[in-house]
């Protein structure tokens, strides 16, 4: 049984909430054992017997560690901030024995099991904790941080033993004391200092704050906003900031579930009671609302202004992202797929942005497709392969002030097309000369990458000044019913899809590896199936047959592109070398291995968190191939 240690700092006035507190704590963590560690300095008889009763009810430990405030006198204080709230730096020093400990705000609920969270390996981090949501920038200037985020101090997860080898706390009053001209959250401010950048950031979920949010006064972006989109589906932590439950005018969405937990403890009755008691800010603002108002309200990034007027609604649109975007990438299939988290990012920061992609004709399917894509417009380089065909391209192009050009690999050409076209902001990656001549036009400093799709992604960021959403490709095809797919789904076996062959033939699976493979996989009572393109997949067939390997289906050169992209969809799984492959299998969310003989992984790899695909490289064994296919 796995043990969790939760520390609480509350004083007589926020008792019940800590109970209710406690109570979820237990309830979600039955197959754990839980102590609970109470900080106080002064606490009633009362309030000692309703924290026990928690004891009573579970089997669970509760250890009362007093306090003397006078420790805390010259500390900075806020009508805020009470001096419990400084209780919470002393744990590690009056627990010894702890090596981690959870530290909760009274005001918070656990909704799930916290053994993900303690499982979390802190190594050389003073804590883990979740980035606040709101004037975080502020914060980090006002406080000269080296760190990228500020936390919120109502969840820590705390390494008690680097904290009293480190004798932290001695750094935390010391900074405190004598910084407080620039403090303005107290204990907050004072651990965000002096932790810095020596911290773990959590997943929202960890401390799901509704308050900032539903205001719409949160700074989350990127990955951040992900994170608390699919933390208020079901947090782990709840962090009730702002009006509490028990209170009239609470409009946290969290409000119910607060009371599940209340209903089910000894302290249901007296917080009803508080309830009916007390009153609702809002009844007078209520009445004078319904007579005259304005307020801004925000739907799909659309910001409008509300006037109220006898109760007749007038509406404005103050903001409407309505613009034209172009991407230009006359590469290959891969290039153009990868590219997809970018259309999507462009979709995300300005959701009625019209995104046309430009390609070559014999890719358009692969950029059609695409979600996110509005259109497309093919580029034909034999057609347009000089300045008189540029004019024409140009002349004949059927969209008119453009926003905005992402122009993919600092292809020269297509620079040059973006700016012929009037793209008021330009965004490529750094290149030579041609950049000096024909400078772009990006509004913000761009950042560097290493992963050649966040490369091309993280061009938004010159536009936006923004992080990017790690967001995965998608490639939305339609179902299809052709000779050759009724061919493959007549097949009444799972279905191997194999790439053998690329572009780069050190990049190709060895002949002897994919007969040793074939043969594995039909042994195992599954379909190989061959895809490829080109003289070099023909090619690679005949050595197949001359090592006398026939035992799969042969579908080199007779798919297109939206046929392959549905033999994919009925697979079981895909084992590509081919970059181009290996992609689409990803925007398809199909389980893909890609493997990789000779270089590349760096470049072109997927991100084996963000699809169902296992990376092989460094001329990775047929049995290692073969095992993968279970894993994925």
């Amino acid at each position: 049984m796995s043990k969790i240690t939760i520390a609480y700092a509350p004083d007589d006035g926020y008792i019940n909430m800590t109970v209710v507190s406690m109570f979820s704590a237990v309830q979600n963590n039955i197959d754990s054992n839980i102590e609970f560690i109470i900080l106080y300095s002064n606490l009633k008889e009362e309030s000692i017997s309703k924290l026990n009763s928690i004891k009573s009810q579970f089997d669970c430990n509760i250890r009362y560690v007093k306090i003397d405030e006078s420790e805390f006198n010259d500390f900075p204080m806020s009508k805020w901030v009470t001096v419990q709230a400084w209780f919470r730096i002393k744990i590690p020093d009056l627990c010894p024995d702890l090596d981690k400990v959870l530290y909760l705000d009274c005001d918070t609920m656990v909704n799930q099991p916290l053994k993900e969270l303690f499982e979390i390996d802190l190594k050389d981090n003073y804590i883990a904790a979740v980035k606040d949501v709101w004037d975080v920038d502020k914060h980090l200037r006002r406080l000269s941080m080296n760190s990228d985020s500020y936390f919120n101090s109502g969840v820590m997860l705390i390494n008690c033993q680097l904290w009293r080898e480190h004798k932290l706390f001695n750094k935390i009053k010391e900074y405190a004391i004598e910084n407080k001209k620039i403090i303005k959250f107290c204990d907050q401010d004072s651990l965000n200092k002096v932790i810095d950048d020596k911290k773990i950031n959590l997943h929202q979920k960890f401390n799901f704050m509704d308050t900032w949010w539903r205001n719409y006064y949160n700074q989350y972006e990127g990955n951040d906003l992900r994170n608390y989109e699919e933390a208020q589906k079901n947090p782990v932590i709840v962090h009730l900031t702002g009006p509490k439950p028990d209170m009239k005018g609470c409009a946290n969405s969290m409000c119910e579930k607060w009371w599940y937990y209340t209903r089910l403890t000894d302290v249901y009755l007296e917080e009803t009671e508080k309830f009916k008691n007390s009153k609702d800010p809002n009844k007078n603002k209520k009445l004078f609302s319904k007579i005259f108002n304005i307020k801004n309200e925000y739907r799909n990034k659309d910001k409008w202004k509300v006037f109220t007027i006898l109760g007749v609604k007038i509406k404005f649109r103050l903001e409407y992202d309505e613009k034209i975007f172009l991407v230009f990438n006359t590469a290959f299939i891969g290039d153009i797929l990868l590219n997809n988290a970018l259309v999507q990012n462009i979709k995300y920061f300005y959701p009625h942005a019209k995104v046309v992609y430009i390609v070559q004709a014999q890719f358009e399917d692969i950029a059609k497709y695409q979600k996110d894509v509005d259109d497309v417009v093919t580029f034909n380089k034999r057609k347009y392969n000089n300045l008189f065909g540029l004019i024409k391209f140009i002349k004949d192009f059927p969209y008119k002030n453009i926003f905005a050009s992402f122009v993919l690999y600092s292809n020269d050409r297509n620079i040059i097309l973006a700016r012929m076209l009037k793209s008021k902001h330009i965004m490529t990656e750094p290149h030579g000369l041609l950049q000096k001549i024909l400078s772009t036009k990006e509004k913000y400093a761009r950042n560097t990458y290493i992963h050649k799709k966040d490369i091309a992604t993280g061009l938004i960021e010159s536009l936006t000044g923004k992080a990017i959403l790690d967001i995965p490709i998608k490639y939305e095809v339609p179902d299809i019913d052709t000779d050759v797919i009724q061919q493959v789904k007549s097949i009444n076996k799972e279905i191997i899809a194999l790439t053998t062959t690329s572009k780069f033939k050190p990049k190709d699976m060895p002949p002897e590896d994919a007969v040793e493979l074939i043969n594995m996989i039909n042994q195992s009572g599954r379909c190989p199936i061959i895809l490829g393109a080109g003289e070099t997949a023909q090619n690679y067939i005949n050595e197949l047959n001359k090592l006398g390997c026939n035992n799969y289906v042969n579908l080199v050169d007779k798919t297109n592109f939206i046929e392959l992209a549905n033999i994919l969809k009925i697979s079981k799984a895909l084992i590509s070398v081919d970059t181009g492959t290996m992609h689409m299998g990803n925007a398809l969310n199909v389980p893909t291995i890609a493997v990789f003989y000779s270089g590349w992984k760096e470049m072109w790899a997927p991100q084996e968190g963000l699809y169902k695909a296992i990376v092989l490289s460094d001329n990775p064994k047929v049995e290692e191939i073969y095992k993968a296919l279970d894993k994925v």
